[in-house]
């Protein structure tokens, strides 16, 4: 299924060893010294990585090695620590750094920031970029009879993704795939595609016959980048997808919806462009889902099969992947 040139799979597995760069960063921190989370956030080449950051930190292995004691809100207040701040503050004391009312005292002149890193974020918006070349919002398939839909649960560092298979002629499901892997990456903002492209890669793979289109739990070009988890899938492996998200990262709708007047369905634009639609669906639903083409679809089609699907707010391929995800992972831990 994979496309013949390097693929975007491929570079984000190049990059397996994000979170031990991430660790050589707060290694850099000097004794005696303190960064922030943003600070850190900018070492790996985006703002947006700071929730990341903290999550990161709290998740550390190895936190006598790895300094994250060190590391304190950019207001100079102590912030989190998985020993409890009492320790945070014992750690830093010993290390010469002065704290009042768990606040750094001096905190501009000990403050760090000049992280030697060579920022992996910036090198996946390239990836983003190239993939973003590569898209078509443009129907490659005159018939589609094999529908599926994916979505990923997620455990600690552990995902579960599941594909639902269905007839589209029939509207019944066929089959159920479900694998297990550990992530390498974690959740930032606009960059759902590096962590989530691998396990739907994998689960997708157990089929024998590729999808004649593949609704994804995510954005396709409705992204701030035109570059959303189900364009990404879709390029990576040459199959028309659908991204359907519970929420809108970008764009306008054009016209206000209302299910008592009919109105279950405007499109989004973005600067005068169109970049997908935004549909009320169910019969209860009171906020809408919000459709973009991902890859070798229009938008036109892609929200027509979508509302083929939709007896409740969240298509029936999808919302049966989600909750066999999260059945699996519920069971796994």
């Amino acid at each position: 299924m994979k496309t013949d040139k390097a693929s975007s799979l491929d570079r984000i597995n190049s990059l397996t060893s994000f979170r031990e760069d991430f660790y050589s960063l707060v290694s850099q921190i000097p004794e005696g010294m303190v960064s922030s989370y943003g600070a850190l956030a900018e070492g790996l080449g985006d703002k947006r990585a700071s929730r990341a950051v903290g999550k990161m930190l709290n998740q550390n292995p190895r936190p006598v090695e790895v300094p994250c004691h060190r590391v304190v809100r950019s207001d100079g207040s102590l912030g989190g620590y998985g020993g409890g701040v009492e320790e945070k503050k014992r750690l830093l004391e010993e290390e010469g750094v002065k704290i009042k009312k768990d606040n750094i005292q001096g905190f501009d002149q000990i403050f760090f920031d000049d992280f030697d890193s060579d920022k992996p974020l910036k090198a996946l918006r390239e990836v983003q970029e190239d993939v973003k070349e590569k898209i078509r919002v443009e129907n490659d398939h005159q018939d589609f009879s094999l529908i599926a839909g994916v979505d990923v649960s997620y455990s600690d560092r552990k995902a579960f993704p599941a594909l639902s298979l269905w007839d589209h002629e029939s509207g019944e499901e066929i089959d159920v795939f479900i694998s297990k892997l550990e992530v390498g990456f974690p959740y930032i903002p606009t960059f759902l595609a590096f962590r989530e492209l691998p396990a739907l890669v994998d689960v997708i793979g157990s089929l024998k016959r590729k999808p004649d289109a593949i609704m994804v739990d995510g954005n396709g070009v409705m992204h701030p980048k035109g570059v959303g988890l189900a364009s990404h899938l879709g390029v990576e492996l040459d199959v028309p997808t659908i991204g359907v998200a519970k929420s809108r990262l970008c764009g306008h709708l054009q016209d206000e919806l209302d299910r008592d007047e009919g109105k279950k369905c405007t499109e989004v634009k973005r600067n005068g462009k169109l970049i997908g639609h935004a549909l009320l669906t169910g019969k209860r639903a009171k906020n809408p889902i919000y459709v973009s083409a991902g890859h070798l679809i229009s938008h036109a089609e892609a929200v027509k099969l979508v509302k083929s699907y939709c007896r409740y707010k969240i298509p029936d391929p999808i919302r049966r992947a989600h909750i066999e995800a999260t059945k699996r992972r519920k069971k796994n831990e």
